[in-house]
């Protein structure tokens, strides 16, 4: 019969265990506590505070990025536009000094005493008569061409104009081309002789000389500004009479 009283008892247990439970659970859900409350304060100040220094740097290497790209000041003056082009550059050409060498002057001309000449006075020079086929000169021609340079040294500005012709058949042309350049190079080689710059000394064939003619007419012409004067015609020739012995020109 004692053994139902088990029941009872847990059951009035319980019904005094449980208010007291219930009281506690409803204190701790309301109990608050000051320190917990200041330690969690503190513990958000401390991330907050750990979190800003990363916002700090971030923020820093954004400006330090700005600054590396942004222009660097200049302190040059504005462009200006030129009121005017630039000159043109001018060159010298290099001064190369060329040793000048005179030419070597040609072999002497030999005399030969019975060649066929003679010497004419012209207006402004003097006319040498040759034998024919022949460029040799006598002592009367030589001593001719020896007067003729004397006068060209006295006259720095005078040059020599020697028209050279040789008489030749219609047929053939060329023979006496080479006789009467072959004689005025042999004028011309007297007067080089005789001191007388080459270049000075132009020989050319006369466009006036007739069929029968055996000469060199020598010209001395003033140049001193560098223009060309026309040579005296053969028809100015004086009419002299030739050395005895001599050919008629």
């Amino acid at each position: 019969m004692q053994k139902p009283a088990l029941p009872v008892l847990a059951a009035a247990t319980l019904l005094f265990v449980a208010p007291v439970v219930a009281a506690r659970v409803a204190a701790a859900q309301v109990t608050t506590s000051q320190s917990a409350l200041d330690a969690l304060g503190s513990g958000e100040h401390e991330s907050a505070a750990h979190h800003a220094p990363s916002h700090d740097t971030s923020h820093g290497r954004h400006a330090a990025r700005r600054a590396a790209t942004a222009p660097a000041p200049s302190n040059a003056p504005a462009a200006t536009i030129p009121a005017a082009p630039p000159a043109a550059p001018v060159f010298a050409a290099p001064v190369v000094n060329v040793p000048l060498h005179p030419p070597p002057p040609p072999p002497p001309v030999p005399v030969v005493p019975n060649a066929v000449g003679a010497a004419t006075p012209l207006p402004d020079g003097v006319r040498i008569t040759f034998g024919a086929n022949a460029s040799d000169l006598n002592p009367a021609t030589m001593q001719a061409l020896h007067d003729f340079a004397a006068k060209l040294k006295a006259d720095p500005q005078a040059r020599a104009i020697l028209d050279a012709a040789a008489a030749g058949s219609p047929d053939d042309p060329s023979t006496p081309r080479r006789l009467a350049l072959s004689r005025g190079l042999v004028a011309r080689a007297v007067l080089i002789n005789d001191g007388i710059a080459s270049t000075r000394i132009y020989v050319r064939m006369d466009p006036n000389a007739s069929a029968g003619t055996d000469r060199v007419d020598l010209h001395e012409q003033s140049n001193p500004d560098g223009s060309v004067q026309a040579a005296a015609s053969p028809s100015t020739t004086p009419s002299q009479a030739p050395a005895a012995g001599s050919p008629q020109p």
